[in-house]
């Protein structure tokens, strides 16, 4: 297996399960406030392990171009970032803190936004990182691919096992 798949398979999982909590954060515009709770919390946590786990992988294969993919994609990261803190902000005022059962419209759209923000970010962030990796002038540490095999193998359906009947059970 080429390393770059370690990379490539987690974020493969975390894609559509952010566009499901996209999806949701639209979908809830408008309505009485909707506190989630447990589905919406195992949700949030579960999607975000499959894009740390991405990152890590990265960074352990592809050390030697970080500093090359950290220049590239500058400027969206810090977007990125901005847009995740104001999204966590977001999630914990209209998830967490009682008030209300009315609709907020304001909140809600700018938490939907955010979702698209961040996914606009991601992609060009995947794009360049591919593009400077293509160069050739980074190889990957290929001594690690044997140690991660067991962690990929034991990770990827330790989350995604009960997210699938988490999400099965929720959509009936």
């Amino acid at each position: 297996m080429a390393p770059i798949l370690f990379v490539i398979i987690p974020l493969i999982a975390y894609v559509p399960m952010f566009g499901y909590e996209t999806y949701i954060a639209f979908r809830r515009i408008g309505k009485p406030r909707d506190k989630g709770g447990a589905y919406l919390h195992a949700t949030w946590e579960s999607t975000h392990t499959f894009l740390i786990l991405s990152v890590n992988y990265f960074i352990w294969l592809y050390s030697s171009a970080i500093v090359a993919v950290g220049q590239a994609v500058f400027v969206p990261m810090l977007i990125f970032g901005l847009a995740f803190i104001l999204r966590a902000v977001l999630y914990i005022y209209l998830f967490y803190i009682k008030s209300s059962n009315q609709p907020t419209p304001g909140r809600d759209v700018l938490f939907a936004l955010l979702h698209v923000v961040i996914a606009v970010c991601l992609i060009y962030t995947i794009i360049q990182t591919l593009i400077v990796l293509s160069s050739g002038a980074y190889q990957p540490n290929n001594l690690l691919p044997s140690l991660l095999w067991p962690g990929i193998v034991l990770t990827v359906p330790l989350i995604a096992v009960p997210l699938y009947f988490l999400y099965r059970t929720k959509s009936r």
